[in-house]
Order: C-alpha cells, then structure tokens, then sequence
C-alpha cells in the first residue's frame, strides 16, 4: 500500500516538474536591435533597400514605431519590390502576437496582390520569414530565408 502511495506522490512531483518546463518562456535577449540588424544585414542584400524613418514603417504598418524597444525596417520604393527586412524589439513580450497577426496579414495581401503575374515576387513572399521570440520579432522576405532565420537565432 505505502509502495502505491509512494508511486501516486512520485508521479504527481514528475507531473508537475514537466508542466513547469513546458510552460516556462526564455528570458528576453540582451541583444540590441542596432546590433541584431547589423548581424542580419552580413546575411541579407539590402542594397537595393533603404532605410525607413519612423514615419515610413508607421505608414506601412499603421504602428506606432515609439511603443517598442526599438525598430530597424529595409524596403524598397518600387511597389514592385517585396524584399524588405524588419527587426523589432519588443518593449513588452504581449506585444508579439498582435505584431505577427498584422504582418501575416500584409504578407496575405501582398500575396494576392501580386497572385499570377509577378511570380518571382510571390515566390519570395511565400518563402518569408517571421520569427517571434525573446523579446524580438524578425520579418524579412529576401532571397535566403534560411540563412537570415539562422543568424537570428543565433545572436538571441
């Protein structure tokens, strides 16, 4: 009998210990977004971009750059161009969510905009990555997504 109870306590405890390091989240990195988009930019062309100002990303996203941590956004000025790079730091981690909702949102616009006669920029679009995790959000559509996933991670 002690022996079954003693196996019930055993099974409640490991239980638990597996809940708590499911649940747990990674501490936010200590990485700046200066420094996490310098690492990105070694990865990815951006040439052929340009920096955008506050007011740009604001009109592109309809966010208000100053409520995060910081913001560094590439694109282009031709409408017919889809590559572009944002790097986002959060200011708060409940912030995520709806940033990846509104971008996945864009990118599924601009994948029917440009739906049967530009399919090099769509397929680039349905190649782009979006990453969000440890404080960061990563959105880039570029020619090697696997390579700009890896460096940010990376530098977490």
């Amino acid at each position: 009998m002690k022996a079954l109870r003693l196996k019930e306590i055993v099974c409640v405890l490991l239980t638990v210990v597996f809940i708590f390091f499911v649940t747990r989240s990674e501490p936010p990195s200590e990485t700046s977004v200066a420094d996490m988009a310098a690492a990105l930019l070694t990865v990815t062309d951006v040439s052929a971009l340009h920096e955008c100002k506050n007011a740009e990303f604001k009109r592109e996203f309809q966010i208000n750059p100053n409520d995060y941590d910081g913001v560094v956004y590439y694109t282009s000025d031709s409408i017919m161009e889809v590559r572009e790079l944002l790097v986002i730091r959060l200011a708060d981690e409940a912030q995520g969510e709806a940033l990846t909702e509104r971008i996945r949102g864009r990118v599924e616009d601009k994948i029917t905009l440009f739906n049967g006669y530009a399919p090099e920029q769509e397929a680039l679009l349905d190649g782009y990555v979006l990453e969000e995790t440890r404080g960061f959000v990563l959105f880039a559509v570029c020619d090697e997504p696997e390579a700009v996933r890896r460096t940010f991670k990376d530098h977490l």
